[in-house]
Order: structure tokens, then C-alpha cells, then sequence
């Protein structure tokens, strides 16, 4: 199941709850004493050691006094320091990321590529985008601010990034990682406003705890960049309500008081919880004040107050920065992405091999004065019989347990894509599940028998399951000279119209190794619209060879391929389905097909006519297009479909030709 958005959705919704029942005191009001907070996720330490050779991995930022990442270290430089004794690197590596150079085509950059792949997640950086949209005030300036922050942060994403948007309040609306700025912008877009003047003291406890929520899903990714930015107003947390001289207060105060000191006491305990998770894994929140530089006084919006303090607060003890305090938020957003785009990976093996289930403490230091040094603060050294009890639990559910992450599992190096089709006559549309897998042969050159186990589990936004599909594949492959055997796995699952994450998984018999696989997928109402198109899939006799290759012959009447990198000798065309929904007379479809090179110039531009007469019973049509790849140089290209009957429809598909 998507961890981040049920962690999210289970902060929400818990929330939520407390807002229909009686208002009373602090318990009544679903506000429970401190220590007493909803069950939250497992925070344990990782690396957890699988083997006693295993390295403990670092990320180290270095910056200066200036907040600017310092670069031209070696290992000579650093000193790491476990329960206070030294430790020797093992393992170093300094990672720069610049900006990204702007792409010739514009295409290059907007169009996300429509197979997705696990074998290049780890060096991958995260941003977490924090919208609140709970205590937020219902302002223009406020929507203003928080849609065009949180734009910039996706525009200055590098391609290899992951983000992800999740909310405070409507979790519907989230957005798990991804590298598809058009998917994020689409979920930022829904922000309208926040409901703080609502139920106040509601929404403010969702706001402080779906940040604490946000952090705690991130522990368990220590070795990679991971960065949480939050937008929004703040909440006005009392720091005082909390020590023992708020008891006097409460006492003269009354009910009310004593109420009101719980309801605090709750908010200073979820940003301590916080605070523990973020220094666990080395996890910076960065905090982005919408109301921009407050002044007192008309109009009754975004005063100055305690809010301004829970966001220094926050970000100064994760070791972020706050942006408050000006009406230029840019500047703010920016600095994040600097500190982000120079760091350092170290490993090391640990002198205290004692499997205690204890924890180490961790210390990184520099050989250079003036400098802040980031890391986190240590891990779980694991048990022997909690390690094989997790040995056993994976072999008894390898499909299950490489589901159950965050990110997905790349153990076994896969890509896949799916596409939706109408079913005639139902309204569930069937999801077309291209899944290729690659592994190593033992004996090259021969063929191979290899059992596969594939499972494909859809879940809403909200994280509530819509189905699965299991599969057995017998597939007979070959080793490359490379000793790698590369072959795809088809399937299908059936899902009415709605927006799901496609959570795959794979298992090879003989290697023993599972991965998986996260993929968004939105499945339309083809019938409703007067005019909708499927997404385009490729064909190929170059593809790996494909099992069981009939699966989805009651679908398209073509077997697709996730392959995307051509050779102008090869063949390939793309599929696509044309429907007109509704009862009207079918009519003729105008189409207009384009082909785009990596410089965006139009290199192929046809008009054409999908005539009534070409529709069946079911109103929809298929068609056809030939890629003319040996007339195409090498390169980046865009095939784009758009048909028209008063609005025009468009479909994008990404290939290359080497």
C-alpha cells in the first residue's frame, strides 16, 4: 500500500473524526494527553543489517556560514565517530548536482516519459511538498503564494528528481513521488484555499501532525537526499502552555485554560516527535511563510503572531530554513534547492559488530572551521532472531514485502507501463500491465525456463485497495553476451474510472530476488465524454519476447512492449484507441499526427479521418500508426495524436532512435 499518502490519510482522518464528536475537554475533543498520539508507523533505524559485512550509509551535507554547500572534500576530511569511537571509511563519494540545462525542446522537459523504471532510484533525491490547506486562511494572497512556491519547487526539479504533494486536510488530492511534473502540477492546482477559520483548534492539530507524519514515513530512506517543504501560515504553538509555570495559569484559568494547555501541549509533543524522526535520518524541512512579510493591522489576515515562530522553529530544528518575512518567496525556494545540490555519501563498516537491537549513536565531523555538518544521528543495530525473522518473513512473501515501500524495491531491475481500455459493456475499464524485467543468466547462451510470479494491486488515493491480479508466467528466455536475459510479463486488471497507483511486484524463481514497481494511472470514463482517446502503446518484433503472450489479446489486438529505444532497421507501431461516447449519431474524427524531434522541430506532420463507418457496436476505433524510424536520425522524439470534435484531444508518446 502507498505508505506516504496512507500515513497522511490516517493523520487526516483521524483528525477528522474528532470533529463529530461533543465538544468537552481535551479527551472528548480527540485530543488525547501527551504519549498518547495515534499509533504512528515504524520509525526503526536502517540500514538494518542483513549481514555482518554491511556498510552503514551516510548522506553528509557541508555547508558554509553562508548556508552554501562546500565542495572538494575528500575522506581524509571527514571523521565518523559511533558511541564516540572512530570509524573507518569504507566507502566515499561526492555528488554535485547542478541545475538543470534547459532542454532544446520544451517537450523534453513537460512530456514524462510513459515507462517507468526501478534501477536508478537510489540515487535519486526526494522533496516532500507540504500544502496546508487545513490552517491556512481562505486569502487570494495566501493561494497565490502557496500555488506559485510550490510551481517554482517543481520547476526546479532535476529530471532525476522525485516529488512528491501531499496535503493537510484533502488527501484526495495528494500526489505520491514522481518524477511527472505534469501529475504535480495537477495536484498543486487543486489547492483552493484553506478552512482555518473553520474549526481552528482542528485544524491546526492536522496541520502539525500530518508534517510530524510526513517526516516519520522518510525514516526508513536514510541513504538518499530527502528534503520536506513546507507552505503555508504556520500554527500559532504556545511553547509556554507546555513547562510548569502554564499550571498556575491553567489553574486561575479554569476549565477553558486547562483545555486549552492540553490542546497545546499535544501540538509541542508531535513537533518533538518531529524533530527525533527528522535528526534520525537526516531530514531538512524547509518552511515557506504564504502570508509573505506580515504587518499588523487591516486587512484582518495573516497577522503577526506565534506562527511565525512555529516556522523558524520547525526549520531551524531539522536544520532547514524558514522563508518569512518577505513578499518574495522565490529567494526561499531557490536556497533549497542549493543546499540540496552538494553532498557526500560515506559508508562504513562498524566496529561494534554486537547484533543488541541497541542503538548507535552517530557523530560526523569536518576539518574545516566555520562549518555546519548534517548527517543523521544513528541507526538500530538489529537483533539476530529480529533479523531472521525478517530473512523468514521475505522468503514466506517476497511479492508482499516488495510492496511495501515507500519507493520501490530494485533489487530486480524492471520497467513497466499500463494503459486503460474501454470493456464493452462494463463500466470497469481493463488496465493493460506491460511489465519487462531483466536478470542475470547462469548459463549464457543456453535458454532458460524462468518462473515468474507477478502481483498488481491498485489503491486509490486515499490508499484504499481496488483489486489485484496474481500471475504465474513460465517464460523462455536467452542470455545477451552481456549474461542478461531481458523478457516482459503482460497482464491485466480491471478498475472503474478514478485515479490509482498500480503497486507491482515480481519474483524470480530461480534468483530468489523480488522488485517492484509504482505507476499513477488514471482511468477515464470513455463512455461519458463525446469524444476520448486511450493512451498510445508501441508494438514491436524487436521487443523482449513477451508471456503469456495472449493475455491481453481480449483487450487491443496488438502485444504491446515497454522497449522505447529503437534502431532505424527496427520496426514499430503505435496503437491507439478512438471512442465517442454518449448516444449521438457517430460522426467522422478529424486527426492531426505529429512527430517531433530533440531540437522540437517538426520532422513528420499528417492529417487524416477517422471515419463513422470505422466505429463498431461499441463506438471506439483502433488505429494504427507505423513509426517511420528509418528515415529519423538519432535521437529524442515526440509522437503526439490530438482528434477534434468541438474539443480537441491530445495524446504524447516518447521514443528514441539510436
Amino acid at each position: 500500500m502507498n505508505r506516504l499518502l496512507v500515513t497522511v490519510a490516517v493523520a487526516v482522518c483521524a483528525i477528522a473524526a474528532a470533529a463529530e464528536r461533543p465538544a468537552a475537554g481535551p479527551a472528548q475533543r480527540g485530543l488525547p494527553p501527551r504519549g498518547s498520539l495515534p499509533p504512528s508507523p515504524p520509525s526503526q533505524q536502517v540500514p538494518q543489517f542483513r549481514s555482518r559485512v554491511d556498510l552503514v550509509h551516510l548522506d553528509v551535507s557541508v555547508l558554509d556560514q553562508n548556508r552554501r554547500p562546500v565542495k572538494g572534500l575528500g575522506p581524509a576530511d571527514f571523521t565518523v565517530l559511533e558511541n564516540g569511537v572512530e570509524q573507518s571509511i569504507a566507502a566515499f563519494s561526492a555528488v554535485d548536482i547542478p541545475d538543470p540545462e534547459p532542454p532544446k525542446a520544451n517537450w523534453m522537459r513537460e512530456v514524462a516519459p510513459d515507462v517507468r523504471t526501478n534501477d536508478d532510484l537510489k540515487e535519486r533525491r526526494l522533496f516532500l511538498i507540504i500544502i496546508d490547506d487545513a490552517a491556512t486562511e481562505l486569502w487570494p494572497v495566501v493561494i497565490k503564494n502557496i500555488r506559485e512556491s510550490a510551481f517554482r519547487v517543481v520547476d526546479k526539479l532535476n529530471p532525476a528528481d522525485l516529488a512528491a504533494v501531499v496535503f493537510t486536510r484533502e488527501n484526495k488530492n495528494s500526489q505520491d513521488f514522481t518524477s511527472d511534473r505534469a501529475r504535480l502540477r495537477a495536484a498543486i492546482e487543486t489547492y483552493k484555499g484553506g478552512s482555518r477559520e473553520g474549526m481552528p483548534e482542528l485544524y491546526f492539530r492536522m496541520s502539525v501532525e500530518v508534517v510530524m507524519r510526513a517526516v516519520q514515513s522518510l525514516v526508513d530512506l536514510p541513504d538518499r537526499r530527502k528534503a520536506v517543504v513546507y507552505l503555508g501560515e504556520g500554527v500559532p504553538v504556545d511553547l509556554t502552555m507546555a513547562g510548569p509555570a502554564a499550571m498556575g495559569l491553567a489553574s486561575e484559568g479554569g476549565f477553558s485554560a486547562i483545555s486549552q494547555r492540553g490542546a497545546m501541549e499535544q501540538l509541542i509533543h508531535m513537533m518533538s516527535l518531529t524533530f527525533e524522526s527528522a535528526a534520525k535520518a537526516n531530514i531538512n524541512v524547509y518552511t515557506i511563510d504564504a502570508c509573505g512579510f506580515r504587518v499588523a493591522g487591516p486587512p484582518p489576515k495573516c497577522q503577526p503572531g506565534m506562527e511565525v515562530d512555529y516556522l523558524i522553529n520547525i526549520a531551524a530544528a531539522t536544520r532547514g530554513h524558514a522563508g518569512v518575512n518577505s513578499n518574495d518567496l522565490a529567494p526561499a525556494v531557490d536556497a533549497i534547492f542549493v543546499e540540496n545540490a552538494s553532498y557526500y555519501l560515506l559508508g562504513y563498516q562498524a566496529t561494534d559488530l554486537r547484533q543488541d537491537g541497541k542503538q548507535r549513536r552517530i557523530e560526523v565531523k569536518v576539518n574545516r572551521p566555520g562549518v555546519e555538518v548534517r548527517a543523521r544521528n544513528g541507526y538500530v543495530a538489529e537483533k539476530p532472531e529480529a533479523a531472521a525473522k525478517r530473512r523468514a518473513d521475505l522468503a514466506t512473501r517476497p511479492l508482499g514485502a516488495a510492496l511495501a515501500g515507500i519507493l520501490p524495491k530494485s533489487d530486480l531491475p524492471m520497467q513497466l507501463t499500463a494503459v486503460p481500455f474501454a470493456v464493452p459493456g462494463k463500466k470497469e475499464a481493463g488496465v493493460a500491465v506491460i511489465l519487462d524485467v531483466r536478470q542475470p543468466i547462469r548459463e549464457t547462451g543456453t535458454r532458460t525456463i524462468e518462473k515468474v510470479d507477478l502481483v498488481v494491486r491498485a489503491f486509490d488515493t486515499n490508499g484504499k485497495p481496488f483489486g489485484s491480479t496474481n500471475l504465474r508466467a513460465d517464460v523462455t528466455i536467452r542470455a545477451d553476451a552481456s549474461g542478461l536475459g531481458e523478457y516482459e510479463v503482460l497482464s491485466r486488471i480491471d478498475l472503474k474510472p478514478g485515479r490509482y497507483q498500480l503497486r507491482t511486484a515480481a519474483n524470480v524463481g530461480s534468483l530468489g530476488t523480488a522488485g517492484s514497481l509504482y505507476y499513477d494511472v488514471a482511468v477515464p470514463d470513455f463512455m461519458g465524454p463525446p469524444l476520448s482517446l486511450s493512451a498510445l502503446v508501441l508494438s514491436s518484433p524487436a521487443a523482449p519476447i513477451s508471456a503469456p503472450r495472449d493475455a491481453l489479446k481480449a483487450l487491443i489486438p496488438v502485444v504491446p512492449t515497454t522497449k522505447r529505444t529503437f534502431r532505424p532497421a527496427d520496426q514499430a507501431a503505435a496503437f491507439l484507441r478512438i471512442y465517442q461516447g454518449g448516444s449521438k449519431p457517430l460522426t467522422d474524427v478529424p486527426l492531426r499526427i505529429q512527430l517531433r524531434n530533440d531540437s522540437d522541430a517538426l520532422v513528420f506532420d499528417r492529417r487524416e479521418e477517422v471515419g463513422a463507418a470505422t466505429f463498431s457496436s461499441a463506438r471506439a476505433a483502433d488505429l494504427n500508426i507505423a513509426l517511420p524510424l528509418s528515415r529519423l536520425t538519432p535521437g529524442a522524439y515526440l509522437l503526439t495524436i490530438e482528434a477534434t470534435l468541438k474539443t480537441t484531444v491530445r495524446r504524447d508518446l516518447r521514443f528514441n532512435v539510436q
